[in-house]
């Protein structure tokens, strides 16, 4: 394939919010080549593209309201974005497949999509998603699946389907950090979900989490979308922080003696492989999780595994005493895949 100049990124998510697979990958792809990523509009009363920069990674989100069924790639932000490519040749580099404007407005002389999610079994996914992506997957010269269950679900479309799970930024998270003033603060033992709190999550199994151990605390650190605030379990001892910059977690972490996977078993969570797996190994926690696909297949020996609140309350116990060689096999997982060895892998892949 030719080999593009400049990369126009279409996103789903938010730069600035939980910090997932497109970030790692955008930023070092643009240690490489210049990257452009449009986002979705952000519902805003004003009429503008707000512009922001971060070395040869240009973030261009559009500023204002969209209707229902509109389409994600915006007109006003892609006439933004062929201004600053300019007349290099372009590449496009997919999240969505409701971006796929890009590839015939640029002219893309490559076409990536990295497949994170299954985004049409999400709440709420946009009318046509699955449609939309079997003509991206058709389109694409090379597609990279983010995890065991989505690469099965598009490994027919041929040998431009390659598995690259997501990594971690090891040193980071291994560091020897003092905990977060909010673990510091409280009583053992504290179990901490990190990540977006939605409908991928078992908000009773959390209250009956809670309940086993009046005298420990559940931390669920990260942003709450699309859900009914209502449902969300209010105990003395559950702890909301919102969402925590990127920089933040290694010592939220460090406060913590169980980590928790409590995934609801449902349509958004059959092909999720949660990047917050080899995080929380390269913290050296024990991690307990609902039985997900992709994290019985890639780490069974290594994650307690329990379904149901009762067998998932034991479980978190078992994980207090999890034995120093288990948490360094852990360990020794996640540093076996570094983000920085993830894209390389990616990059060499590309241009092969």
């Amino acid at each position: 394939m030719t080999a593009p100049e400049i990369f126009v990124a279409g996103l789903h998510l938010r730069w600035d919010g939980v910090w997932q697979r497109p970030h790692h990958l955008l930023t070092r792809l643009a240690q490489r080549l210049p990257v452009i990523v449009v986002e979705e509009p952000y519902g805003a009363a004003e009429d503008r593209d707000e512009i922001r920069r971060f070395g040869d990674l240009t973030l261009i989100r559009p500023l204002r309201r969209r209707g229902w069924g509109d389409p994600l790639i915006d007109a006003q932000a892609l006439a933004t974005a062929h201004e600053l490519a300019g007349s290099r040749t372009c590449g496009a580099w997919l999240y969505t497949p409701m971006m796929s404007e890009l590839i015939e407005a640029f002219n893309a002389a490559t076409v990536v999509y990295d497949a994170m999610d299954d985004l049409a079994n999400f709440d709420f996914a946009p009318r046509g998603m699955r449609e939309r992506e079997a003509a991206l997957l058709e389109r694409a010269g090379i597609v990279f699946a983010g995890g065991r269950t989505l690469y099965e679900h598009r490994r027919a479309h041929g040998a431009k389907v390659h598995l690259h799970p997501s990594g971690v930024e090891l040193d980071r998270f291994a560091a020897d950090v003092g905990p977060h003033p909010l673990a510091a603060m409280l009583n053992a033992p504290v179990m901490a979900y990190v990540g977006v709190i939605d409908e991928r999550l078992d908000y009773a199994l959390i209250a009956a989490l809670a309940d086993a151990f009046p005298h420990g605390h559940v931390i669920l650190a990260g942003p709450v979308v699309k859900v009914d605030p209502a449902l969300l379990p209010q105990r003395p001892n559950v702890h909301y922080t919102g969402r925590l910059p990127y920089n933040a977690l290694p010592s939220l972490l460090a406060g913590v003696d169980v980590a928790l996977m409590p995934f609801a078993i449902n349509r958004a969570t059959a092909s999720i492989s949660p990047t917050k797996t080899l995080e929380y190994f390269a913290a050296r926690r024990p991690v307990v999780s609902t039985p997900i696909a992709d994290v019985v297949a890639d780490y069974g020996e290594l994650v307690y595994i329990a379904a149901g609140p009762e067998a998932f309350i034991a479980a978190v116990h078992e994980a207090r005493n999890a034995p120093r060689e288990r948490i360094e096999r852990a360990f020794a997982a996640a540093a076996n895949r570094t983000w920085d060895a993830v894209f390389e892998r990616m990059w060499n892949e590309l241009f092969a």
